[in-house]
């Protein structure tokens, strides 16, 4: 179905067993059939940025040419490298991802209690953003982060270890919306980090330090056992989609399984 004027097309997989609302993951990787084996149903979307393409102008202004970074953080100036990127990264966390939880809350086949976000790579980063919404009670991020700063500065695809030195008003909005700032708003969710040492686009470094501001808020909260982080040696960025099931089926399985009824 679509969404948001055509904006988002939905594709929504529920499995005939067990009888009765089921758990729900929101899939941005491509595995659909192990979930719903599983007896989970299984939401996925794409976007289609040609509907805003009618809200632009005809004749937009010429851009100036990029200097610094690399394919979608690439930017002008070392002042503003990544901006574009993270504007595309709150479309998914702040409009798409709430937009389908908000249609998954109208469907009787869904267990609202039992939802899942499970992304990698961009997608991942705007799971993590997304997972603070208290309606999501697992999430699954591979190849992400949630310190925006550090993957700024020793991503290839930014400054490459050069010193970054972002413009004041991009900086601010970072330091309001990175993870790292705002560990607590993410405690009530149960949260799988994974990813690889060798992982040069998504350096291992900005996963060690979100791990750390997690871990410390969840030990706070009580709940040291809902956030888990997996480093896999030698795995490259392209590598964890492959290497990584184990340990995802495990996650979704103790997190998304149906309360025991007391006695």
């Amino acid at each position: 179905m679509e969404l948001l004027g055509g904006f988002l097309a939905l594709r929504l997989d529920i499995p005939r067993s067990p009888a009765g609302p089921k758990p729900v993951v929101i899939s941005l990787l491509d595995v659909h059939e192990p979930l719903t084996d599983a007896g989970m149903a299984v939401a996925s979307y794409r976007q289609n940025w040609k509907v805003l393409k009618g809200l632009a102008p005809e004749a937009p202004p010429e851009l100036p040419k990029n200097t610094v970074g690399s394919w979608l953080l690439a930017a002008p100036t070392p002042k503003t490298v990544g901006q574009g990127w993270f504007a595309m990264i709150g479309v998914d966390a702040e409009t798409a991802i709430p937009e389908v939880l908000r249609y998954l809350e109208t469907l009787p086949e869904v267990d609202m209690s039992r939802v899942a976000v499970m992304a990698s790579s961009t997608k991942g980063f705007a799971a993590m953003r997304a997972a603070a919404d208290r309606r999501i009670a697992v999430a699954v991020l591979l190849a992400a982060c949630g310190d925006y700063h550090t993957f700024l500065h020793l991503s290839p695809l930014a400054m490459n270890g050069a010193p970054l030195d972002l413009d004041p008003h991009y900086h601010a909005r970072l330091r309001r919306l990175e993870p790292i700032r705002h560990p607590g708003r993410f405690t009530h969710a149960a949260i799988l980090m994974i990813n690889g040492t060798a992982d040069t686009a998504v350096p291992v470094e900005c996963a060690r330090t979100t791990a750390r501001a997690l871990s410390r808020a969840y030990a706070r909260a009580g709940v040291p056992e809902r956030f888990r982080f997996v480093v896999i040696e030698g795995a490259a960025h392209s590598d964890l989609g492959t290497m990584a099931p184990p340990d995802i089926a495990v996650w979704l399985h103790r997190w998304l399984r149906p309360t025991p009824p007391e006695r």
